[in-house]
């Protein structure tokens, strides 16, 4: 019997087929550095109502209590589990996705796939692959949607892409995964049609001719353009996420083109309320300028801690002692070694001004005062030129590489 032949696809619609999608990431053999997904997110997505766990679960109130009554994703979208297995023994799955504000914003009918994992590199593998592709294609051109692309996991606003390059382990929020997952995809009919690069720069080692001509031009920014740099104000978080917002949108939709699709208040403010009790809000800065005698946030810059040092020993999971301890130790003065910097932008009538480089210094600066060793910006499209050469001005030098792929729909 070939292999394709005890390959069976299903979507998930038990608690038994639900545990399987949820714990299958534990088993994806690690063929170069990993870290697992976050239990507890992905629990809380997918038992979207506890419709598998129930009301009285701990588990889903714990959950709850942790990231909210539901995920802000469904707010403008759908998805369905699909399980793959070969026989009786799961071996992959995938998630396929339609985001409404994508294809509103955009005037498009594009259908994602995201949550992808496989545990067998082999035929076995390739062929659940395909099989969860055409499925995850048929669900979502049911739904008159023409184009399947991702992987999304759900949105372009959270972890995305096939790591396909690099030698350490990814920093928090950015996919992990073997290096068979590309051939797999593209097995499946999948082209690649976007690279996201990954920089890194080494903080203990910027030559100190290199530093104060840095600090110069920072220096000289601010006093011609009146720039005033500040942390995130998380005692007024609503006014915070709004200001954040209309920047991360404006300059997202100006970088990422028709791959873009806006963030929603409640998708930024979830996250925001995460950050609030695991980062130092000095690490997430703002550039304001004076108009009218008032304040107002022209650019904005995101660096979060690498917590995937911790997870990585945690096995994903957020309610874990050490991840406890190690946050705890964070508050008292001990770093993570990286942070990244996940967004940097300013409003598009700031685009060519000075205003993004003085924002990207000042990042470094307050990622050397945390005391972190390495700075990550990520991730950047490849054809984003505005903001790949200012990282290589800077010194930062590219380390990794992820691919978001696509395929038509066509019947």
């Amino acid at each position: 019997m070939s292999t394709t032949a005890t390959i069976t696809v299903e979507p998930v619609r038990t608690r038994r087929d639900y545990d399987a999608f949820i714990t299958l990431p534990w088993q994806v053999p690690c063929d170069r550095p990993m870290v697992r997904p976050m239990r507890e997110f992905e629990r809380h997505l997918f038992d979207r109502g506890r419709r598998f766990r129930g009301r009285f679960s701990l588990t889903a109130y714990l959950d709850r209590l942790l990231l909210g009554p539901e995920n802000p994703f469904y707010e403008h979208g759908d998805l369905e589990m699909f399980l793959a297995r070969d026989g009786d023994r799961p071996v992959a799955r995938i998630a396929a996705i339609q985001n409404r504000a994508h294809n509103e914003h955009n005037h498009d009918t594009v259908g994602f796939f995201g949550f992808y994992q496989c545990i067998d590199p082999g035929p076995a593998g390739q062929a659940a692959t395909s099989a969860l592709v055409r499925a995850a294609g048929d669900w979502l051109r049911a739904r008159g949607l023409t184009t399947l692309r991702g992987p999304f996991n759900p949105t372009i606003n959270d972890e995305c892409g096939i790591w396909t390059d690099g030698e350490t382990y990814p920093s928090f929020l950015m996919p992990s995964n073997p290096r068979y997952y590309a051939d797999h995809l593209r097995a499946a009919g999948l082209e690649p049609v976007k690279t996201l690069r990954v920089y890194r720069l080494d903080l203990v080692n910027i030559p100190r001719d290199a530093w104060a001509r840095w600090e110069r031009i920072a220096a000289r920014i601010q006093r011609s353009t009146g720039v005033i740099l500040r942390g995130a104000n998380f005692q007024d978080l609503d006014r915070e996420v709004q200001s954040f917002l209309a920047i991360y949108n404006a300059a997202e939709a100006l970088a990422n083109g028709l791959l873009f699709a806006p963030m929603s208040f409640a998708e930024l403010r979830s996250m925001a309320e995460l950050f609030r009790s695991l980062i130092n809000p000095e690490l997430i800065r703002a550039a304001e300028v004076v108009e009218n005698g008032m304040r107002r946030v022209v650019g904005a810059a995101i660096t979060v801690p690498d917590l995937n040092e911790i997870l990585r020993h945690t096995g994903g999971q957020l309610l874990h002692p050490h991840l406890i301890w190690s946050l705890l130790r964070m508050k008292l003065g001990r770093p993570t070694d990286r942070v990244r910097i996940a967004f940097l932008g300013v409003l598009p009538e700031y685009r060519h001004t000075p205003v993004s480089v003085l924002l990207l210094f000042d990042s470094i600066r307050t990622a050397i005062a945390y005391g972190a060793k390495e700075a990550e910006g990520s991730w950047i499209a490849e054809d984003n030129l505005a903001m790949v050469r200012p990282l290589e001005e800077h010194r930062f030098k590219l380390t990794d590489r992820y691919v978001i792929f696509e395929r038509s729909l066509d019947p």
